[in-house]
């Protein structure tokens, strides 16, 4: 049995001051409670490997309250793993999408081997594989990683939530954009020819003669467009170039390259851009503006005014994001320090004069504006 299902772990977080004796005979007692329900649903027979939560599940799930700690944090999955980084002298790697290469992620290893293993590479450096996993006794797929890719690795730690968050929107992403280059390419002789005139295509089909690859397209774009509200984007860039194309979000103010897509289905996706925003979808030489409404999991709706202008290489296409669950915020929630939010409360509430907010684009201007109007 491994440390991350075992008592092990309860006595590794009693040691590192991040639970109590008393906390732990409550876990053990939780365990005991759950495992023999399962095991009713099971029919009484224990299946192994399916529908039995680690130990760090059951830790994670029941919110424990860190002993000894003033700050009142509660014990989760990130706190256990960063301890059992450190007893085991494994870095811990707290996972950003943004820093992530997709090609590294889903062009390593395999989607089967990754998912089942909770194995995902992130970089190489010095001609060493850098890889996340989550399980540290299971040694085994790390070495046929090595084998295979004739390469050393460096292994890090993270959670199993955040490896799995990742490794099924890297690879269900590319899976769509793969898919949907293959069509397109099936009607030419290189992959890297645009020939994504999808206008013509919708003109020429009905509805119910769409191919999958109009399905690939949608499934592509609607993961832009849920993965932009994730990351608390500004902006998205779909930018064509020579043989490529990029998706950038804008974060915090700065632009991030997000994908690197081949040039096949940039049109593909532009047009179905144009198309959810009610543009022209043949009219390629003039710029365009429009919007475009999309719901979201909490049932509100989040709206992207949509501008193509043609470039070089294609047209380019930037949607603003305006996220109701980002603007309308309380001013407290939107970073100020003490000191400064007491210098800005002074100049809203002054009787008299102008307040002037600048920034560049992105940056909070409107919903720093938005919260004070809400105030």
């Amino acid at each position: 049995m491994g440390l991350l299902n075992s008592d092990k772990l309860l006595d590794l977080l009693i040691s590192q001051r991040l639970l109590t004796a008393k906390q732990k005979q409550f876990v053990l007692r939780h365990k005991e409670r759950q495992s023999q329900q399962l095991l009713k649903l099971q029919g009484g027979q224990k299946q192994a490997g399916r529908g039995y939560p680690d130990m760090v599940d059951i830790l994670a799930s029941l919110k424990l309250e860190v002993a000894a700690d003033k700050q009142q944090r509660i014990l989760t999955e990130e706190l256990i793993m960063r301890a059992v980084s450190r007893k085991l002298g494994i870095p811990f790697k707290k996972l950003d999408p943004l820093e992530l290469d997709i090609e590294i992620v889903t062009k390593t290893i395999p989607r089967s081997f990754a998912i089942n293993h909770l194995i995902l590479p992130f970089e190489i450096r010095n001609g060493v594989l850098q890889v996340v996993t989550y399980d540290p006794d299971n040694k085994t797929p790390l070495q046929d990683i090595e084998q295979v890719n004739q390469t050393e690795l460096k292994p890090y730690l993270s959670t199993r939530s955040d490896i799995r968050k990742i490794l099924s929107e890297f690879f269900g992403f590319q899976r769509s954009i793969t898919a949907a280059e293959s069509q397109f390419s099936s009607t030419g002789s290189s992959s890297t020819v645009d020939i994504g005139n999808l206008e013509q295509y919708v003109k020429l089909s009905s509805a119910q003669e769409l191919s999958s690859t109009d399905q690939h397209i949608k499934a592509a774009v609607n993961h832009l467009f849920n993965y932009a509200l994730e990351q608390r984007a500004s902006d998205i860039h779909v930018e064509p170039k020579r043989d490529s194309c990029l998706i950038r979000y804008r974060i915090d103010g700065i632009l991030h390259t997000i994908y690197k897509l081949p040039k096949a289905v940039h049109s593909a996706i532009t047009s179905r851009i144009k198309a959810l925003a009610r543009l022209d979808i043949a009219e390629k030489r003039r710029p365009q503006d429009g919007r475009i409404k999309i719901g979201q999991r909490d049932g509100k709706e989040a709206e992207l005014r949509v501008s193509t202008i043609p470039v070089s290489f294609g047209e380019k296409t930037v949607m603003r994001i305006l996220d109701t669950n980002v603007i309308f915020q309380d001013l407290d929630e939107l970073g100020f320090s003490k000191r400064d939010k007491a210098v800005y409360n002074s100049f809203i509430t002054a009787p008299h004069g102008i307040v002037l907010v600048t920034g560049p684009t992105g940056s909070g201007k409107s919903t720093t504006l938005y919260s004070t109007l809400k105030k």
